[in-house]
């Protein structure tokens, strides 16, 4: 059993490394919502965001695009916020944040 968890979160994590993306996980709501007006004011442009009936409770996802670079701000009550997008700029966020990034 082990061995198919195994295959199966390398396949699910395949598309994510071969696109050289990144992500900041467990970002709490309380932080999130400072971060995300300070990336509009960088610059960042929110170009999409889930308006199912369930948004803010059981799923929420709000996607950023700045110079044709694209982000995705994806939540759900488990794990919080994530930030997903491009490896350099994921780190430059971090950093300016103090928050981990991670290549999972």
């Amino acid at each position: 059993m082990q061995l198919f968890v195994n295959l199966m979160r390398r396949l699910v994590m395949w598309p994510f490394r071969r696109r050289d993306f990144s992500a900041i996980a467990n970002i709490g709501s309380q932080e999130f919502d400072c971060v995300l007006p300070q990336l509009e004011q960088m610059g960042w442009k929110v170009y999409a965001r889930y308006g199912g009936f369930d948004a803010g409770i059981d799923y929420d996802c709000i996607r950023l695009k700045r110079a044709g670079i694209k982000l995705k701000c994806e939540w759900d009550p488990c794990d919080e916020w994530r930030i997903e997008g491009p490896v350099e700029v994921i780190a430059a966020i971090a950093s300016q944040f103090d928050l981990v990034a991670t290549s999972e």
